[in-house]
């Protein structure tokens, strides 16, 4: 895929990305990971975006966005390419870059093996790029020759630690196996329960129940909507009318990802077989990552109220929908309240009382039995909290507990969380 209409900005080095903020670079970079995201549903999936981490010779890690499909078709682990026309952004504090409309993609090297094989001068001359790429490039090649042994030896010692470290006799019913890293999960074959530590990268939450244009597409990652501005339709997106016990929506104007075309008849959470309807947090998709992988795990309602700090639904809901009510009320204050103003500090000790309550298993059993003043905004600490999980780069690995369906595929429920904790922390 080649550009028609020329460069827009200078070929730079990752390292000084920062130095470019907002405006049009080149980059040629190695492609460490990709990570499509997308939604399925009965009729067929649709890619939103692509999510590439690449590195080159000043930076080993950066983050790039690719919003074209085609593009995202070519990207591919073990690639050296050249991104032309790409946009330098800064995203809840961390620099990263997105491909706009005139952005375009060009594969120099394709695959590891021919990278790795290859003399350097040979791989340099079969590229057709001009003579200040070709210098990037042999310094890239010659990067990856001597980092990518250390990584790939990273990741296999990762692997037979947690091999050779623990019996692998058949579990005793209901108990989890404790996996060392988010490689271990993916690679899992047989379905079981799984407790690991991960930190949040993504709340990807699949709009279908209303029509979106491609610019609207961005509103289904969470992490947009409340970490630069506040979206006064979050609240709206994110809770339904559903099942209190096993969260599926039943409204069927409602109904989303991981969900059948009809309403489930009974509930396969409940004794009775009857469905326990309430305000419920919809089914999204949690992507969490590790130094060498990432996973997409379902969140249901259950779960989304413990990673919410126990905060219900319905409560946010209600204090949602009281400040519609409020005609003095302004969303774009909210952004504002949850971090400097003194209105606030009030909610965020209510805040950080639910979140001690999370930092062990035993408090997270406790949902439900706190008792907190009627004057508590819910909905303000709920997007404290929810802001919190999503400062990329900022936030510590969480211990998951995790089911692991191997007749589902990854974007389907194959990872459905079932418990999420705060490491408790020893002197």
């Amino acid at each position: 895929m080649t550009s028609a209409i020329g460069w827009y900005g200078p070929l730079i080095d990752l390292s000084k990305a920062s130095s470019h903020i907002g405006s049009f670079v080149q980059l040629l970079v190695y492609v460490q990971r990709c990570t499509p995201v997308h939604y399925k549903l009965s009729k067929g999936g649709e890619v939103i975006r692509t999510d590439i981490q690449v590195g080159d010779d000043t930076r080993p890690y950066f983050s790039v966005s690719l919003w074209q499909k085609q593009m995202g078709s070519m990207a591919a682990v073990g690639d050296v390419i050249l991104l032309q026309n790409v946009k330098v952004i800064k995203f809840g504090g961390v620099v990263e870059a997105r491909t706009v409309q005139c952005s375009s993609l060009i594969r120099l090297i394709h695959s590891y093996e021919s990278l790795v094989s290859k003399d350097v001068d040979e791989l340099i001359s079969e590229s057709r790029v001009g003579i200040g790429s070709k210098e990037k490039l042999g310094k890239v090649v010659e990067w990856v020759r001597q980092a990518r042994y250390t990584l790939h030896s990273t990741e296999l010692n990762c692997y037979q630690k947690g091999q050779f470290s623990r019996n692998w006799k058949i579990l005793e019913e209901g108990k989890a196996l404790n996996c060392f890293s988010l490689s271990e999960v993916s690679r899992s074959t047989n379905s079981c329960k799984v407790n690991f530590y991960a930190s949040i990268g993504e709340i990807f939450l699949p709009i279908t129940w209303r029509e979106l244009n491609e610019s609207e597409k961005e509103k289904m990652f969470i992490s947009r909507r409340v970490l630069d501005t506040v979206d006064d339709r979050l609240a709206e997106d994110l809770i339904c009318t559903g099942c209190q016990l096993c969260g599926s929506p039943l409204n069927m104007e409602y109904r989303g990802v991981n969900e059948q075309r009809s309403i489930p008849l009974y509930c396969q959470k409940s004794p009775n077989r009857l469905h326990a309807v309430s305000l419920i947090y919809r089914p999204f998709m949690l992507y969490i990552w590790d130094e060498l992988e990432y996973l997409p795990l379902l969140v249901r309602n259950k779960s989304a109220e413990l990673l919410f700090g126990n905060i219900k639904a319905e409560n946010v809901l209600l204090c949602y929908r009281g400040k519609i009510r409020d005609h003095n009320f302004c969303f774009k204050d909210v952004h504002k309240e949850s971090f400097c103003d003194t209105r606030a500090s009030s909610h965020m000790r209510a805040a950080g009382e639910i979140v001690s309550s999370c930092s062990s298993d035993k408090g997270l059993r406790r949902k439900g039995k706190h008792t907190f003043d009627r004057n508590i905004d819910f909905y303000l600490i709920w997007l404290i909290l929810t802001r919190a999980l999503l400062q990329q780069g900022k936030n510590s690995p969480l211990k998951f507990e995790v089911t692991v369906n191997t007749s589902l595929d990854r974007e389907n429920g194959r990872f459905e969380m079932v418990s999420v904790s705060i490491p408790c922390v020893t002197r």
